[in-house]
């Protein structure tokens, strides 16, 4: 059991050396899988790349797999940036209780507005409204995709290629799931709801309001 240990330890510190950190600093910036990947030195698979990013994302509650203003309180990681003495930086895990994300009754409206480009604006304007990084959106891209048919193709299309390839390189299971709506995600949502080949739920946690598009 020791030796069992012992060496899964080995192999996630040779990891996080070999591309771990760097994998995880990248998913950061909001990077698709499939670019970290080719900016990475070392040698690893897509599969273990993508794995680690999703992970990440979780940990660092990008990507929420219950409604947000679901009541947690619970241990999470979260990556921080260290310097020794000789000025090389690195990325350690510390483990936090994550009681950010209250039980909230949500005040529910519904957007329909009269210009469907509007709604880009909309959603950015509200972000602001709202603590950096206390927003999100609903995402059923797994449910799509599994579903088969020319629906998810057909929402694919209406991307450009970097928001196409973030897209496609995630894991997504087939079930609701909840991304932050970062800037990325707005223009997704934007591009998304203006050629309208989207329906999701917008959460705007420190209004405590959810919006229906």
């Amino acid at each position: 059991m020791e030796n069992k240990f012992f060496e899964n330890a080995l192999s996630s510190f040779v990891f996080d050396m070999a591309g771990g950190n760097a994998i995880r600093h990248l998913a950061d910036k909001g990077y698709s899988v499939k670019r970290i990947k080719d900016m990475l030195e070392y040698p690893l698979s897509f599969e273990k790349v993508q794995k680690t990013v999703w992970g990440h994302l979780l940990d660092k509650k990008t990507i929420l797999l219950e409604e947000p203003g679901t009541k947690t309180d619970k241990e999470k990681i979260v990556y921080v940036e260290r310097t020794d003495r000789y000025g090389r930086k690195s990325f350690c895990g510390v483990t936090e209780t994550d009681r950010d994300h209250r039980e909230i009754l949500w005040k529910s409206t519904e957007y329909s507005p009269k210009e469907k480009q509007d709604f880009l604006h909309y959603i950015s304007e509200k972000c602001c409204q709202n603590e950096k990084g206390n927003a999100y959106i609903s995402c059923d891209f797994g449910i799509m995709a599994k579903n088969g048919g020319t629906t998810y193709d057909t929402m694919l299309s209406t991307l450009n290629s970097r928001q196409k390839e973030y897209i496609e390189g995630l894991p997504w299971p087939y079930r609701r799931v909840y991304h932050q709506l970062d800037l990325q995600m707005q223009e997704i949502a934007g591009t998304l709801y203006q050629e309208g080949v989207y329906q999701g739920v917008c959460y705007f946690v420190d209004l405590e309001e959810k919006v229906v598009f």
